[in-house]
């Protein structure tokens, strides 16, 4: 039986400002005073005050932190950082420094990605916590909020480790073991990852109809770790994982590129919702032009070159905005509402089938099995329009065109180009050309310098900061 979270704005926001009331400071590690024990207790002796709670986590991912989709959010920080978009706002703005590559170790944004992070994973550890102590709610919202929060637990942890590095993996609440805890391994982060993402798969359900997907399921479990596969180069769990969500005949790839990113594609295996039935996404808002020159950001000229001839997410996927002196800027077009006041027709997608065929191809190539990566490749090309590609044994060819598709389809979606150039080893390679100032240590943020200061158990700073 599939819970639903009732839309009760004035008790969202009750269990918004108990929790965010818990992480007003700014260390991340001064959260879980024992007065929260009194807001643990009266929260979760009753299911819909629990299943509120656990609202308020998505809307405060929505609205901030790693997959937010406006302008604090990875799509635009790391879409500056790399060579997507670029900032035309003013110097001192986030998406500026980032694109200048100005961050240091005290930066603003620098600190409160991580801060704000792990706020939030406070709040799902209260969660996790109060659902397991909890003697009044009903089995099925222990077992579905417990699921969730796992998911969401190694979701948010897998972002920090991808951009800072090696960092804590914080799965409690207690205060003591927070303010001095040490930083795990990048390798001991994706352990702890997929531990939480395998319990969490006996506590989800197995699918979502399309145009509910705002909730955590199996299917979206098996895509982070099919990612997490992906990252570690772990090939068979990456095939496995892979073909668990491509073989499920609800998650099926939109044949028409302008309905991927509505609320009821069917591609969609998670998403997150707009404020109301009537806003548009965070996405829609901070992309679209709607005057020129930008005052945020946009597609960066270079971008524009980089589609195949004939590319259908050229033409579908990007916009444009013409100044007064004729000058084009491109934008993200993804998304097509901006600032609605009928009913919203588009969900914020954070996890999507196309990444899952991608993956998939990829590890193909790596086992070898390279008809079967081709098959999976062209599957996405035929959707753009693209001639297909023919068998080959030319690896590096093969390679270079997993690339390609990444990046054309995958654009400006938190993150994915700054992480796969990495994870392909052609970052600097790549960014040397697009950034005279790039450097080889610019692969991780900096950890923030307020933070090291207050637990020198998270020391040594990365290297170059």
């Amino acid at each position: 039986m599939q819970i639903k979270y009732k839309k009760n704005t004035i008790l969202v926001n009750i269990i918004m400002s108990t929790f965010l009331m818990l992480i007003s400071c700014d260390r991340f590690t001064d959260v879980g005073l024992p007065k929260s024990q009194i807001t643990r207790d009266l929260v979760f002796k009753d299911d819909e005050l629990a299943k509120s709670a656990m609202a308020a986590v998505y809307r405060s991912v929505y609205e901030t932190g790693f997959i937010a989709g406006g302008p604090s959010g990875a799509q635009i920080l790391f879409g500056t950082y790399a060579d997507e978009l670029q900032s035309y706002a003013s110097a001192t703005s986030d998406a500026t420094i980032f694109y200048q590559l100005s961050h240091l170790a005290n930066t603003t944004k620098i600190n409160s990605l991580w801060t704000t992070t792990y706020s939030q994973l406070y709040n799902i550890n209260s969660i996790i916590e109060g659902v397991e102590n909890s003697e009044n709610l009903s089995m099925e919202v222990k077992n579905r909020l417990k699921g969730e929060a796992l998911f969401m637990r190694a979701l948010l942890h897998l972002y920090l480790v991808q951009s800072y590095g090696s960092v804590p993996y914080v799965n409690t609440t207690s205060y003591e073991v927070n303010q001095s805890i040490s930083k795990s391994s990048i390798s001991s982060v994706y352990s702890l990852c997929k531990a939480d993402l395998q319990a969490a798969l006996n506590l989800l359900p197995a699918t979502l109809s399309a145009g509910n997907r705002i909730y955590p399921t199996k299917m979206a479990a098996y895509t982070v770790l099919a990612r997490i596969a992906y990252y570690e180069k772990n090939w068979e769990d990456a095939v496995q994982y892979s073909s668990m969500v491509i073989g499920n005949t609800l998650y099926k790839m939109e044949t028409d590129l302008n309905k991927v990113f509505l609320k009821d594609g069917t591609g969609s295996i998670l998403q997150l919702l707009p404020f109301n039935s009537t806003s548009s996404t965070s996405q829609g808002n901070a992309f679209i032009l709607t005057t020129a020159p930008p005052t945020n950001v946009a597609l960066r000229q270079d971008f524009m070159g980089e589609f195949e001839t004939g590319d259908g997410r050229k033409a579908a996927w990007i916009g444009q905005k013409s100044d007064s002196q004729g000058k084009i800027y491109y934008y993200p077009y993804k998304y097509k509402q901006y600032t609605t006041s009928t009913s919203s027709t588009e969900y914020s997608v954070v996890l999507r089938v196309e990444e899952l065929y991608l993956i998939r191809a990829e590890a193909y190539i790596q086992k070898n099995q390279n008809d079967l990566a081709v098959n999976d490749l062209n599957k996405i090309r035929s959707r753009a329009g693209l001639p297909p590609l023919a068998n080959t044994t030319d690896q590096s060819f093969l390679n270079n065109a997993v690339i390609k598709e990444r990046r054309s389809e995958l654009f400006t979606e938190f993150g994915h180009r700054f992480y796969d150039l990495r994870q392909h080893n052609v970052l600097d390679q790549v960014m040397i050309t697009k950034k005279t100032n790039w450097k080889p240590y610019f692969r991780l943020l900096p950890l923030p310098e307020k933070e090291l200061l207050l637990n020198p158990n998270l020391n040594p700073q990365n290297e170059g900061y």
